[in-house]
């Protein structure tokens, strides 16, 4: 990148400008006229966290029981393991949605090696993933499945989990997506049954094409209440981390205002300021705002 101004290519960057909370420029500020500037970003948004939303589908476990009453199933009485039958993911402010599924073959065969692959070579992008039950049933089970197929563990990534935000920031009458993408008018699921998985299962064309169909437009409902939810998540990864810059660690914009509220540790003050693109309130400054610096403070 080179400044407009004086031609230097010594430039640093300073964050991104948003409109409707996706980025359509990167700002930059010379180091040699300290002229700041702003450049239209790709729409891969090559410079921004790579951030995956990601959801997958599962089949069933087949196993043999003495009767339809509540029991517990051990697991020397499974007859077919579950498998993979498909993965839907997307890169945030991304309009590809990249999916796979099983054919018709590997169904029937219970065979989900090729569709693991292309999900473990997309988590290994990653830097944070995000899905609704993320933390406790799919990545644990892609584990299991990845570990099954001879595949080692993905490189590390942060996890976003929009289940436990949900849980931990709200009181609603449900936790499930389809609930939280109705009540706010999001990417609605797709109706489904019993049946479809059975079908999918028995390699039913029409009904793997519906149940990739399903995934997909899980993976838009999750992005759109992701970035619903957003200015809620209390521990959100720090996007100037990984931008390395002073920007909102949770959306990455420099539109930031002081607020007159302080945040208060047991020894120090410290400003607060709000976002005004994602709203989230956030401590920025490192240096706390007690007018005396006093080396030494007495704690509860």
């Amino acid at each position: 990148m080179v400044c407009p101004r004086c031609g230097s290519g010594v430039v640093r960057k300073k964050g991104f400008r948003y409109t409707k909370h996706k980025p359509i420029a990167q700002r930059y500020i010379c180091s040699e006229c300290h002229k700041q500037f702003t450049a239209r970003v790709e729409e891969n948004h090559s410079d921004f966290p790579k951030i995956l939303l990601m959801d997958i589908e599962t089949s069933f476990y087949h196993f043999v029981g003495w009767g339809t009453y509540k029991q517990y199933i051990q697991h020397h009485q499974i007859t077919k393991h579950q498998y993979m039958l498909s993965w839907a993911a997307k890169w945030l402010y991304d309009k590809n949605i990249q999916s796979d599924i099983v054919t018709s073959q590997e169904a029937f065969e219970r065979d989900d090696s090729r569709i693991l692959k292309s999900i473990w070579n997309l988590l290994n992008e990653a830097e944070i993933v995000i899905g609704h039950n993320v933390a406790r049933f799919d990545l644990r089970k892609l584990n299991w499945r990845f570990k099954s197929n001879g595949l080692g563990p993905t490189t590390p990534f942060k996890i976003i989990d929009t289940l436990r935000v949900s849980k931990a920031a709200f009181f609603a009458p449900s936790y499930k997506q389809d609930f939280f993408t109705k009540y706010f008018k999001l990417q609605n699921k797709l109706e489904t049954d019993f049946q479809l998985w059975k079908d999918c299962e028995a390699g039913d064309i029409k009904a793997l094409n519906k149940m990739i169909d399903y995934n997909r437009h899980d993976v838009i409902g999750l992005e759109q209440f992701y970035l619903q939810i957003r200015p809620f998540i209390k521990n959100h990864p720090n996007l100037g981390i990984l931008l390395d810059d002073n920007v909102c660690p949770v959306c990455a914009s420099t539109e930031l205002e002081t607020t007159s509220s302080v945040h208060l540790t047991t020894a120090y003050k410290y400003p607060i300021l709000r976002c005004t693109n994602c709203k989230s309130a956030n401590i920025r400054d490192k240096k706390n705002s007690n007018r005396l610096q006093i080396n030494y403070r007495s704690t509860p």
